[in-house]
């Protein structure tokens, strides 16, 4: 399939794709059994096995593309963002994040976008690598030998994220936030699916939750806001002064707070929920493989040794950098990205219905076996060497690709490397399970329970 797309000047056909029975999938949307989030790489594979790699169907409900196409997604998201725009899940997705640079489009997200990015620049990260270490090193003093490294790896993201936006640890707020972005996550999940969409603001016990608990981080954000108006300006210290600065310049003065609490809060999400999830599935994949465990751990003792971690002896750990690609790749948190056309197009004789759904399984992508060698097994050692996969550079795309790329993606791989290393440097990781744990697949993957990794002290072995 070529890169390109034509204006109709006949009647194409649609791709080939299921028929859907609507009973069945009502049933199923009822009954918590939607085979595309229960079991999606399944689901996503015999999708494309069966009828190839651009798929159609309304489900009874819609126009939806499935597609792997990497020429299609190419298009998409490379050279020509501009022709789509972002699927109706970050409608529903709004109505917690608000229009932040996730949900906002076209110009208005490119002023903001403009507005965050100085934040991420390379000297501010690199600044603010000593921070991550001493709250990994925190987080791991005393743990007990069984440890529940997602609650462990959730604490440290959303420290790390915390310490960036806002210049301190949110320790107080912790219980608050992890609760409120769960119920969020899962809320915002379940309206994605359904095929028939209440009212959000009917008095119903789930929805009048979800307003709780989005009151309650917004009266978190709202003081912590107001706080820093008024202080003193001086030289932004955090994302959230440069934000304010940002917003100075931008408004003449007027300091559009309830678009900056969009900002906050969008970060504030992205830079918890997916990191905490990626690093805990890291320290689970190398509990399991300690072969590749105990050769990163060699690493680190030779390039890192008893210094602190920082970008410059990081950069010096190929295998490092490896191992969390390769948790990126098996796991990506943003496990599905959505798009909207918004003319019709043909794409080699099959026809793009304007206003339709395309949905790119990034799951399925990372696992295809045109891509990848063994494409289920953890092997770090692809992504190095003289031919490092994949050779179609689409084909692995864990925080998006183009101009709307994750702008947090730097930030987010660096403090799972400062985390990992601190870990082995401190600890070697077993499991007596080794069976993978259960994953939902909601607006973003997370793990449902506690996931127990043993930690022993690398000092007191014998």
């Amino acid at each position: 399939m070529s890169d390109t797309a034509t204006v109709i000047t006949d009647q194409p056909r649609l791709p080939p794709g299921p028929e859907t029975d609507l009973l069945a999938l009502v049933k199923d949307i009822l009954f918590g059994d939607v085979a595309m989030v229960s079991d999606p790489l399944r689901f996503f594979r015999e999708l494309h096995e069966k009828y190839g790699n651009l798929v159609y169907s309304d489900f009874g409900i819609g126009r939806f593309y499935f597609t792997d196409n990497l020429a299609v997604i190419r298009r998409i998201f490379i050279s020509e963002p501009r022709s789509y725009a972002k699927a109706s899940a970050y409608k529903e997705a709004a109505l917690f994040l608000g229009n932040g640079i996730l949900n906002s489009e076209g110009d208005f997200w490119q002023a903001q976008r403009s507005m965050v990015q100085p934040a991420f620049s390379k000297s501010r990260l690199a600044a603010f690598a000593e921070s991550m270490v001493k709250t990994t090193d925190a987080a791991l003093s005393g743990l007990g030998r069984s440890t529940d490294v997602s609650a462990l790896s959730m604490h440290i993201a959303l420290e790390n994220i915390c310490k960036f936006l806002f210049g301190r640890d949110f320790s107080a707020h912790e219980k608050v936030i992890r609760e409120a972005v769960h119920f969020g996550n899962d809320f915002i999940s379940r309206r994605i699916q359904m095929p028939i969409k209440l009212s959000v603001y009917l008095p119903f016990l789930k929805n009048l939750r979800f307003f709780f608990h989005r009151f309650e981080l917004d009266q978190i954000l709202y003081k912590i806001i107001d706080a820093r108006l008024a202080e003193a300006s001086g030289e932004p210290r955090d994302l959230l002064g440069m934000l304010l600065e940002a917003e100075r310049e931008y408004t003449g003065g007027n300091i559009r707070k309830g678009q900056v609490r969009d900002e906050l809060l969008t970060l504030l999400i992205a830079g918890h929920e997916t990191t905490g999830f990626t690093l805990a599935m890291a320290l689970w994949l190398l509990a399991v493989n300690t072969d590749v465990q105990q050769r990163l751990r060699d690493e680190l003792k030779a390039r890192i040794g008893a210094a602190q971690p920082t970008p410059e002896n990081l950069a010096a750990c190929p295998l490092l950098e490896a191992v969390v690609n390769e948790t990126l790749r098996l796991y990506p948190a943003a496990w599905i990205i959505g798009r909207r056309t918004m003319a019709d197009e043909i794409f080699e004789g099959y026809l793009l219905k304007k206003d339709s759904e395309i949905q790119i399984s990034i799951l399925a992508l990372h696992r295809n076996k045109d891509y990848w060698s063994e494409s289920e097994k953890f092997k770090p050692e692809r992504f190095l060497g003289e031919n490092p996969e994949p050779k179609q550079k689409q084909a692995y795309m864990p925080f998006g690709a183009g101009p709307r790329r994750c702008i947090g993606n730097v930030f987010a791989l660096m403090e799972m490397q400062v985390a990992i290393a601190q870990t082995l440097m401190r600890y070697r990781l077993s499991v007596a399970d080794h069976r993978e744990p259960k994953i939902e697949y909601m607006f973003t993957a997370r793990l449902p329970q506690p996931l127990a990794v043993n930690f022993e002290p690398i000092e007191t072995q014998v």
